[in-house]
């Protein structure tokens, strides 16, 4: 269920809570570096079991081990809001930290009232908004069955008027799909028609590997272009500032392995999201490398490792 913390563009630190089985997901979006989703469903209920009073134990144990954290992030190998307990495990987290909580959602659930429901004790709500038409949509998300453009919109509507914390909107910018200006204008009038309660807009781009065909990464000067269509709340996402922090390395094999497991990353941000000197970083790598434990892809020239599946 925990996991990092790792190191994010949008979030920095932040340590990771999985609350579904690989890989149930509304979704089965064509860029996942995760691969391809083998329960998709918009069907909301206890994906795991969970103790709760062992739940709040482990994670005030994991922010005293950890010295430096941003958030807590639900996130993982599925789409968190699918879980039911998502309400009562944000409760848990209030009640044992002030670190703020962020949802990271594909937006594919927002249809439905107890979602929006369960996610309005978080500090931040990220949403996925990669197709500005029902045409894009199934091209790049390849929603569920009863899962429409239509009815996220309605539903992040809802969440707006109804959410105290911050809204941030994520595009997924894809060349040859949706990175197009008549595209950009289309997620422009989207966002004007949802309001003001949009506080960031990140345009991210897909620069780990996945098992996607169409991952080409857009021009730059196309991403800035797409910027200023969006407007000021928009920024091309980037790198983020990191603090070195304390752990024990005495786990440091396991948690790599379990990092490696969410999504595909570089030798540096392994070190980074670790916080261990990126020499040791290589020789633990090496050694689970050489057990055939994990492999590695290559991108534009950076290699990027993940879990060997036996």
């Amino acid at each position: 269920m925990f996991y990092g913390p790792v190191l994010s563009r949008r979030f920095g630190y932040s340590l990771g809570i999985d609350l579904t089985p690989f890989k149930v997901c509304v979704y089965d979006c064509i860029y996942c570096q995760l691969g391809r989703t083998t329960n998709k469903t918009a069907e909301r209920k206890k994906y795991i079991d969970i103790n709760f009073k062992k739940f709040e134990t482990e994670l005030a144990k994991r922010i005293n081990e950890c010295r430096y954290l941003n958030y807590i992030t639900f996130s993982g190998s599925g789409e968190p809001t699918l879980n039911i307990d998502i309400l009562k495990l944000i409760n848990i987290i209030k009640k044992v930290t002030d670190i703020p909580i962020a949802v990271l959602t594909s937006g594919g659930t927002l249809g439905f009232s107890s979602t929006v429901n369960d996610i309005g004790g978080a500090d931040i709500i990220k949403v996925s908004l990669d197709a500005p038409d029902d045409r894009l949509l199934r091209r790049i998300n390849r929603p569920c069955a009863g899962v429409d453009l239509d009815k996220n919109i309605s539903g992040l509507k809802k969440l707006l008027n109804n959410f105290n914390g911050d809204v941030w909107l994520e595009i997924m910018i894809l060349k040859g799909l949706n990175d197009n200006l008549d595209s950009a204008g289309k997620f422009k009038e989207l966002i004007d028609h949802l309001g003001r309660g949009i506080k960031k807009i990140h345009i991210n781009t897909a620069i780990r590997p996945s098992d996607g065909y169409y991952m080409r990464l857009p021009d730059r000067e196309r991403l800035h272009k797409i910027k200023d269509i969006l407007g000021d709340k928009a920024e091309i996402t980037g790198k983020v500032d990191t603090k070195k922090y304390s752990r024990d390395l005495m786990m440091i094999e396991d948690e790599i392995v379990e990092l490696l497991k969410r999504r595909p990353t570089t030798i540096k941000d392994i070190a980074y999201a670790l916080g261990i000197n990126i020499n040791e970083a290589i020789k633990i790598i090496d050694k689970l490398f050489s057990e055939e434990k994990i492999k590695f892809k290559t991108k534009q020239d950076t290699k990027y490792y993940c879990v060997s599946k036996k």
